[in-house]
């Protein structure tokens, strides 16, 4: 009993893995003759549907390699229901209950440790790769993603296409007598036409069918075929199915085509050839004779398909090995190996890469040979391209050309046309200026060079007077070389370039130009005349002109003053200047525009005042601009005193130094304190009431341009802010000292500096509680005023590191310590 029972369970396991194993490998497997579909699980078809995506390839194109392995018709039918019913699934399943045992494993978005659906990297599309090395000319036809060929049913039935067994044809009788039917033919080659009976096709084109069935239904209950009352029609509705073996292919076997395919869709479907296949000499053999060679070379180059024929049942299409392949390397438009027949020589095997590139060396080319024990090397010259035949392994190497000029010369300087020449037979000195449009009103015609390329690649240098060259003077004129470079001067070139400066009072200060005869009339013309402020003295600083310095001589330079009308109509305007001359215009004294100062606030008048003397006071201002208001607060103002660029430039540098210095402090004070420093205006607190009772004291400030005076409205509120518990603000009173509004406030916090709390008034001045043994004093509170109690510094503890180095270094100390009282 227990030995039948392990045979059962032998027999059992056998049957589970004969049924598992093809649905695991169905893509890798050699027979799937024995593949039940019914038979396979869930998993096994979603495992299925994994490999095709990973070989990047559908459920359709895998139908030729299933077939073509032994796997029905029917079972792939249910093969691609199923696949796709997978896919259907998952769709609806969005939005459903699952069960529980759904709920104990993980989601497929779980598992999935890609990011989310924008993921580029996830969706990123690759292009198909050749199948073998693609340098290889050819290669590029076929990729990794394998093609699908199905036959177009759309197309006119092709009249010279043979029927055989398994075709269906659609015969259609229209007229007096109308018949429709598909038929199909037979293994024995027959058709069965009803009340007709069998009529064999199989062997006959379309067209000669067509002519049969006329003729056998004309004979019996459709006689109005023959009188011409009914027409006949023909076509192919379903094709049949054709096996071809393909050998020597990167996909090799035995695949199941459609009747109308041709060798170049069997190439395609098996990969094409190998690395070491041939793409020139493919031989179709039918009824075991070599029926053609196929040269896939005529329809890369010429887009020939002459070699594209149609295949019949049981075709073979043998790939054998390469007989003669070279690579060509180097300046060649497509670089690689080609295949090369008997017979062809260099210059097609060029013409294959399309030929030169435009940098390309074209007299020679490098051959490198294989002998039996060694490599060669050989000179194939341009005269031989059409008469060599290369040999197996030969590689050859296309040189770029020389970035050098054969016939080049150059002229530069002081000619019309500056540039590069040819160097003709015979061309010298004179020829190559005409060349260049001849010499330019600035030349320097007493001497020009030749700079010379020598032999051993060093520059000489070669002179000539170029009016004596255009003379065609023998021993001036000299003749050429390769390289040579002919230099001729300007005039302007060899004299200094002088300037003189004019600088004050005009409209254009800077440095000009000076050419012969310069007057002091024409550089203030040039600087676009006097300004108003102009003074009428002028003065003039030259340069001093000697040979050496005395040891008492400390002159910079010679100072001439002189004095010159607005008009410049007197002599002294015609004083010819000198290289090197400085004209400075003074400034009228005193000669100042009106500026303003602003009034804001609560006053009469508010509005800009020009100054009316530069040591116009606040109170002056206060007086012209009518004085106070009913609601004005006079204890409130200030001034605001915008920096000029200097002041703006010095704090922030102060404001550097801050930051740089204040390491304790947080990022948010280090801001708050840079800004501070930086901002624009200073505000200037003000005491008006001791300003208006005692004009031109040390309070009463002196006001500068674009000043803002500020006299703020009434405001009977205190605010207190901080750290306090509640930031908020309350009434004024006279009574409530600066505990008091603390208290308004809830109290200082636990973070709280009381020590440091202080008092903003109105005005921007501020006042600090002060501390004198154990008494307090604090500041006096004002209406408008903000109390303000800062919070303490955040106390850093010592790091874990700083505690062992600490550590460490005390009980080092306290060895020593310990060593030394041991003494």
């Amino acid at each position: 009993m227990n030995r039948f029972c392990k045979c059962i369970l032998f027999l059992l396991i056998s049957l589970t893995t004969t049924i598992s194993l093809p649905a695991q490998d169905l893509l890798k497997g050699k027979d799937l003759s024995q593949v039940r579909v019914d038979q396979l699980s869930d998993a096994d078809i979603a495992k299925l549907k994994t490999q095709l995506t990973s070989s990047g390839m559908t459920i359709d194109q895998a139908e030729q390699a299933a077939l073509a392995k032994g796997m029905s018709a029917v079972e792939f039918a249910k093969l691609k229901k199923r696949v796709e019913a997978l896919g259907t699934d998952n769709k609806e399943g969005v939005g459903k209950l699952r069960s529980k045992t759904d709920l104990n494993q993980p989601s497929a978005e779980k598992q999935d440790n890609s990011s989310d659906s924008l993921d580029k990297e996830k969706y990123k599309e690759t292009p198909p790769k050749p199948l073998i090395d693609p340098l290889i000319f050819g290669s590029e036809l076929y990729t990794t993603v394998s093609p699908s060929f199905e036959p177009n049913m759309k197309l006119a039935t092709p009249l010279n296409y043979v029927l055989g067994p398994d075709d269906q044809i659609l015969v259609s009788v229209y007229g007096v007598q109308q018949y429709e039917g598909d038929l199909l033919v037979s293994a024995e080659g027959f058709i069965n036409i009803p009340n007709v009976g069998q009529v064999k096709v199989a062997g006959l084109t379309i067209e000669a069918a067509t002519q049969k069935i006329k003729t056998v239904m004309g004979n019996t209950v459709y006689g109005y075929l023959r009188s011409g009352g009914a027409k006949l029609s023909v076509t192919l509705s379903k094709i049949r199915s054709i096996k071809v073996l393909i050998i020597g292919a990167n996909r090799p076997g035995t695949y199941t085509l459609s009747s109308l395919s041709t060798v170049f869709n069997a190439l395609y479907v098996a990969g094409g050839p190998t690395a070491f296949g041939s793409f020139r000499e493919i031989e179709l053999v039918r009824d075991n004779k070599l029926f053609r060679k196929i040269d896939l070379y005529r329809l890369l180059l010429h887009g020939d398909q002459s070699d594209n024929i149609g295949l019949k049942d049981n075709d073979v299409i043998r790939i054998p090995a390469y007989q003669t392949r070279v690579e060509l390397q180097g300046q060649v438009k497509r670089p690689g190996y080609f295949e090369v027949l008997p017979g062809e020589s260099f210059q097609q095997i060029l013409a294959f890469a399309s030929g030169f590139t435009d940098t390309a060396y074209r007299a020679s080319v490098k051959l490198f040979q294989r002998s039996e024990k060694e490599r060669k090397l050989a000179d194939l010259e341009a005269a031989v391209y059409n008469n060599y035949h290369p040999q197996t392994g030969d590689v050859f190497v296309v040189s770029k050309i020389l970035n050098r000029f054969e016939n080049r010369v150059r002229i530069s300087g002081a000619v019309f046309r500056p540039d590069v020449y040819s160097l003709s037979q015979g061309l010298k000195v004179a020829d190559l200026i005409r060349k260049a449009d001849g010499l330019k009103e600035d030349a320097f015609t007493g001497r020009g060079q030749i700079l010379r390329l020598e032999e051993d690649l060093t520059r000489s240098m070669a002179s000539f007077d170029i009016k004596r060259a255009l003379a065609n003077d023998p021993q001036h004129n000299l003749l050429l070389q390769r390289e040579d470079e002919v230099l001729i001067s300007s005039v302007l070139d060899l004299r200094d370039s002088f300037k003189v400066t004019i600088q004050g009072e005009v409209r254009l200060p800077g440095q000009y130009e000076y050419v012969e005869n310069l007057s002091l009339k024409d550089l203030i013309l040039q600087a676009g005349g006097f300004t108003d402020a102009a003074f009428k003295n002028i003065e003039i600083a030259r340069l001093i002109k000697r040979d050496s310095i005395a040891a008492t001589d400390n002159r910079a330079s010679i100072i001439i003053n002189t004095e010159i009308s607005g008009d410049l109509g007197s002599a002294i305007a015609n004083t010819v200047l000198q290289p090197y001359d400085v004209i400075t215009i003074r400034r009228k004294a005193g000669y100042t525009i009106p500026e303003t100062v602003t009034v804001v606030g609560q006053v009469q008048y508010p509005g800009p005042y020009a100054l009316n003397s530069r040591n116009e006071r606040v109170s002056d201002i206060l007086r012209r601009a009518g004085g106070y208001t009913p609601d004005a607060y006079p204890e409130g103002a200030y001034l605001k005193r915008y920096k000029t660029d200097e002041e703006k430039a010095k704090s922030k540098d102060v404001a550097r130094k801050a930051e740089k210095n204040a390491r304790d402090t947080s990022m948010t004070a280090k801001k708050m304190l840079v800004e501070d420093i930086t901002r624009e205006y200073d505000q200037i607190p003000l005491n008006v009431p001791v300003i208006l009772s005692s004009p031109g004291s040390v309070e009463d400030l002196i006001v500068r341009a674009k000043d803002e005076l500020v006299v703020p409205k009434f405001d009977g509120q205190v605010k207190i802010s901080g750290a306090v518990l509640m930031t908020t603000q309350v009434p004024y009173q006279q009574k409530s000292k600066f505990q008091d509004y603390i208290s308004d406030a809830g109290g200082f916090s636990g973070d709280a500096w009381r020590k440091k709390a202080y008092v903003v008034y109105a005005n921007g001045k501020a006042a600090t509680t002060k501390h004198f043994l154990f008494f307090k004093f604090y500041p006096k509170m004002m209406p408008g005023c903000e109390l303000i109690v800062p919070k303490k510094l955040e106390k850093k503890g010592m790091s874990t590191g700083e505690i062992i180095g600490l550590s460490s270094a005390l009980a080092s100390l306290s060895g020593v310590v310990i060593a030394i009282l041991r003494l």
